[in-house]
Parts: structure tokens; sequence; C-alpha cells
């Protein structure tokens, strides 16, 4: 989303530098292996298609996050277009108005007159730079939510350090030392599902153990005559086996996480109604949740259930599929900041219904209000 506002900006007129914490594509990376639900040609504009050129993948092809972001966005980031207008190793650790803080004149529009300050770290040491719009496309996945009962730490869970699993690519780089082990699964999302298809998939299957919230026979959420075949094939799966459980798995319907005890190289684990259990390793799959850490001086519209764009949230109330979203209001993408705009999945915050697509079209009509301010 960053390098797309970009390209837009610049199309636009406008003077833009897109600020990375990591290498372009971070987050893309932190997905491993696991394959996109939707389509190439969904998850880029035309305008950044056309810059890739023959480069580009099919239209209808299912890339990984890794293929993502080094066939995609590594390539789009050093076409000419965004020469010198990407700087990577560049953290914003805090975001403000010049001599203002967020207490004053909050919600008035003479807001929009002091420029932001950006305090950065970067790889010369702390930095600021001012900017008279900012676009936070920084995402959710960096921070997992947590996979005790209620949305809180369980008891023990802060301190397992490297013994709980919660990002795609860690899980693929431990997929191999799994076989044979015994594992606890918690959360029965998309994530969820396709970590239980891939260990089913090993010769030597771990021995797992499934806690899903869900009372349901089949967990996971399957939409009727889904367009998207890659999002119904991980449902289905993941549900075929909670409903005929092989020997290999048992599923924990019904169930949270209270405690973690680690016992040496292994880790307790208490589930709600007594139910427990000694674990090789835990994949916590409980979704993510943005961080607005760095925004506490701007005086931002959030909604108090997603943590997303407050209009956003209000725009989405009651929408559960991602393809069904309806186009957003001009209005409902304001942040309550004049001149800041929290974009893409960050927008959405902890809602589940966030497409790349549906990210783009906002994006432009966000690019079009600050280029005819």
């Amino acid at each position: 989303m960053g390098l797309e506002a970009a390209l837009g900006g610049l199309e636009r007129g406008l003077a833009v530098t897109v600020l990375e914490k990591g290498r372009v594509g971070e987050s893309f990376r932190r997905y491993g292996e696991t394959r996109l639900f939707s389509p190439f040609a969904m998850n880029l504009s035309a305008r950044a298609r056309s810059l890739l050129g023959s480069h580009a993948p099919e239209p209808d092809a299912l890339l990984t996050g890794l293929q993502m972001a080094e066939r995609v966005l590594e390539p789009l980031a050093a076409t000419s277009a965004l020469a010198g207008h990407v700087r990577t190793g560049h953290t914003v650790t805090a975001i403000g108005r010049a001599r203002m803080t967020r207490r004053e004149m909050s919600g008035h529009p003479l807001r929009g007159e002091r420029p932001f300050r950006i305090l950065l770290d970067t790889p010369r040491g702390e930095e600021v730079m001012e900017a008279n719009a900012v676009l936070d496309a920084s995402g959710v996945y960096e921070r997992p939510a947590a996979v005790g009962v209620g949305g809180i730490p369980a008891r023990g869970e802060r301190g397992l350090d490297g013994g709980l699993i919660q990002r795609l690519d860690a899980f693929h780089a431990a997929l191999g030392g799994l076989a044979g082990r015994d594992v606890l699964l918690v959360g029965h999302g998309h994530s969820a599902a396709g970590a239980l298809a891939e260990m089913a998939a090993v010769p030597d299957p771990p021995r797992v153990v499934w806690a899903t919230r869900s009372a349901n026979r089949r967990p996971c959420v399957e939409i009727a005559s889904d367009p998207l075949p890659e999002r119904a094939r991980v449902a289905a799966r993941a549900n075929d086996l909670a409903s005929d459980p092989p020997a290999f798995l048992t599923v924990e319907r019904r169930a949270g996480v209270e405690a973690f005890v680690p016992r040496g190289a292994r880790v307790a684990v208490t589930l709600s109604g007594g139910r427990d259990g000694v674990f090789d390793a835990v994949l916590g799959f409980t979704g993510y949740r943005p961080d607005l850490s760095f925004l506490s001086e701007l005086a931002l519209e959030v909604s108090p259930a997603s943590e997303g764009a407050l209009g956003v949230a209000r725009a989405l109330a009651g929408v559960t599929d991602c393809l069904a979203v309806p186009r957003v209001r001009p209005a409902d993408l304001e942040s309550g900041e004049p001149g800041f705009h929290l974009v893409g999945a960050k927008s959405y915050g902890r809602l589940p219904t966030f497409l790349l697509r549906n990210g783009l079209d906002q994006l432009e009509t966000i690019l079009d209000r600050l280029a005819s301010a």
C-alpha cells in the first residue's frame, strides 16, 4: 500500500517519500510460503502492473507472500518511477503536529495548517522530518493478537519468548521439526486452517490438539459458492479434518487458553474447562492488531472495537466477507486528523474483511482528496 500510495501521489504531482521500517515487502515476507487467496490481478493497480511490464506475474497467479515481496514489490520499488522515493531501514517512532499536542484544537480544520513532525530511527541515527500529509500503511501483521481467553495474554504467555509461534514464516521454518511431536494449534481462521492442512501433509504428522473457540463441527467459516477457490480449499480441508479427525488430530471446541507453564523444552497448557496437555510447540493464529503507539499525539477517531479507522468500521459494520465490502464514502476515510489517513489493512484494524483490491480503491479516493486540498 505504501508503494501504491507513492505511485498514485507522484501521478497527481505530490512530493512523496516512503519510509520502510525494514525491507520492501516486509509484511508479505512474513507470510512465507503461504499462498494468497486473491489472484495477482486483484492485488496490484493497473498503474503498478504496467510498470512491471512483461515481468509481471500472470493475472490469475496465486503468489505466496514471499513471491509477492520478491517478484512484485522489490522490482516495483526499483523502477525509475520510484527512484529516490523509498527509504528502507527507516522506522517511524512518533508522529505529531508542529508546536501542537493532540488536545489543542482537536477536530478543528486549523490543525491542518501545521505540518506533521515525524521522528525516525534511521541507519544514521534519529532524524526528524516534516510533511503536509501522512498515510500510515504499516499494516497489522507485526502485532499478533494474544491467544489467551478474552483476547488478553494467558498466564505465562508473555514469558514464552520463542515458544509461541504466531507468524506463518516462523511456522514454515519450524514445520520440518514438528514431525511426530506434540503441537497445540489455537485459532480457527484461515491461518490456523492452512497450518493444520500443512501439518496433515507431513509424512509423520505431529500429534495436534486444535483448540478453537467455535462450537461448530466445521469450525472455519465457509462461504457458499466462494469465488476465491484457494480460500474455499483451505477452509474446507481444515473443516474436513475437524469433522472426522484422523489419528493425529484432537479437536477441543469451545476452548480458550488459560495458562502456559514451561516444562523444560516443552510447555504445559491449561485450556478452559479444565482441559490440559504438554506440548513441544504452540501455534497461536488468533489474528493481528494495529500498532497505534507511535500515533499517540494525533487526534484520531479510532474504532473502539476494531482499533482501525472509526469511519471504516462504521461503514463495514455487519460485513463478514471481504468480497462483499460496499464502496466506502470519502467521509468515512477521514481520520479526524486533517491530512492523516490510516490506509490498507491498518485502516481495518482487527476487522477480518480487508482485501487489497478494496484497499486500493479507497487509497485512490484519499489521494484525490489530498491532491485537491
